[in-house]
């Protein structure tokens, strides 16, 4: 019988061909090469990442991230953040309408003891107003007040004194406070009062009819638009001192029947300077009726009125202008009167900028124009051509006035009363 070989089993060796691997030894055999090529991956990856970052560092300009930390504007960081949390621009480096500066952070509220406050003037760290506490049916706004924002003390100055009249139209200047007393159906008398003299008491400089003239005051000089017939406006100047009109020697006749077309288009004066608005001479009544009125903007010097045949100098800008202001560097105008969507513009040298549209109340400060729209009170600042919100966004703020840096405005948000909102705007370097 022929022996057979064993048969094999589960453990069996084959010697000539080495040992067998069993199936645990494979799986983790594969556990192992597993995780090394993990880790090589994760050692390729990051490395290669912070390769991909030092390229772009090198070749592309590195982005900042956002930041929504606010900044109080006047700083040492001129960074002023906008509602949005967006960082506005420096204002150096200019900042649009769209996107102002926010320097509403030093508003301070003005607190006069009446409940009614009307349209105040102010000048230097001064500010004059006429209030009144009562009833809408009578005559309301009967007392004239001095207020000091620096001590924020108010001070009376006079009562009205026409009979079922109100106090209008206040202005002053560190030398005189004048004012208007009108019953807004034809009566008007204006009043000066000399603050450099001790105890001296309201003068009464002119009595007028029909609409309410707009006063305008520059040192010694008060100045006014009065209809003196129904149908015809003249342009009044009065040296406070000699108490001589001194507009009727300035005038050409031709320019004064100009005038009688723009009664409602208040003058600008600044020290001696005084621009107004008026036809533009070279348009025909032809080309007025088919393109529409184009004006021209006059302007002299009170002081050169004593020459003789001494006439003002014009300039015609191609529009339509209405209430021309200066503060003797730039001048500022609207293109219509006071509509709704009226233009505002500034000219600065040889250069008209359109500022902002839907503007009807504007006023010139020290290097910046100062205007309401929609609610806002803006600044306009021309030599960096930037711009910034002063009121704050949240609050409704209306008719702006100005003297210096020193701004005042109506905040319509108020429920108690006429409030008026004081802000010093800073400058910047």
């Amino acid at each position: 019988m022929t022996n057979k070989p064993p048969r094999r089993g589960r453990s069996y060796r084959n010697e000539s061909k080495g040992p067998t691997i069993g199936l645990e030894n494979i799986r983790w055999s594969a556990v192992i090469v597993t995780g090394l090529l993990i880790v090589v991956l994760l050692f390729a990856a990051v490395f290669g990442i912070r390769a991909c970052a030092a390229r772009v560092g090198r070749d592309e300009p590195a982005v900042a991230a956002p930041t929504s930390t606010p900044v109080q504007a006047g700083s040492d960081d001129p960074l002023v953040v906008t509602e949005q949390a967006t960082p506005a621009p420096d204002a150096r480096e200019g900042a649009s309408l769209e996107h102002p500066l926010d320097l509403s952070d030093g508003i301070v509220e003005i607190k006069s003891k009446e409940r009614s406050v009307n349209t105040p003037d102010v000048f230097g760290h001064e500010m004059v107003y006429s209030a009144g506490t009562g009833s809408l049916l009578e005559p309301l706004l009967k007392t004239l007040y001095l207020y000091d924002l620096d001590s924020e003390t108010e001070t009376e100055v006079a009562k009205v004194r026409l009979k079922d009249g109100e106090i209008f139209e206040t202005v002053l200047n560190s030398n005189y406070i004048a004012w208007l007393d009108t019953d807004q159906s034809g009566k008007n008398a204006i009043y000066v009062l000399d603050r450099a003299t001790e105890g001296a008491q309201p003068r009464l400089i002119k009595e007028c009819s029909f609409a309410v003239p707009k006063l305008r005051l520059s040192q010694d000089y008060l100045m006014w638009i009065e209809q003196n017939e129904e149908k015809e406006e003249r342009l009044y100047v009065v040296d406070l001192v000699s108490e001589e009109n001194a507009s009727i020697p300035g005038f050409a006749e031709s320019i004064e029947r100009m005038m009688s077309t723009y009664g409602v288009s208040a003058p600008g004066i600044y020290d001696t300077q005084i621009i107004w608005a008026a036809s533009d001479p070279n348009q025909t009544e032809e080309d007025s009726i088919r393109n529409g009125e184009k004006s021209a903007i006059y302007y002299c010097d009170l002081e050169m009125f004593a020459q003789d045949d001494y006439e003002p100098s014009v300039y015609c800008p191609g529009m339509y202008v209405h209430d021309p202001i200066t503060n003797g560097e730039v001048w500022a105008w609207i293109d219509k009167n006071k509509a709704p969507d009226s233009t505002l513009y500034l000219k600065v040298g040889d250069d008209v900028r359109r500022i902002a549209q839907g503007v009807i109340t504007y006023a010139l400060g020290d290097e910046m124009l100062v205007f309401g729209q929609d609610g806002g009170i803006y600044a306009y600042f021309y030599k960096t051509d930037t711009y910034a919100r002063l009121n704050r966004p949240q609050e409704r703020g209306i008719m702006p006035v100005v003297s210096g840096r020193r701004v005042v405005w109506f905040n319509k948000s108020a429920k108690d009363g006429d409030r008026l909102d004081y802000l010093s705007v800073p400058y910047f370097e």
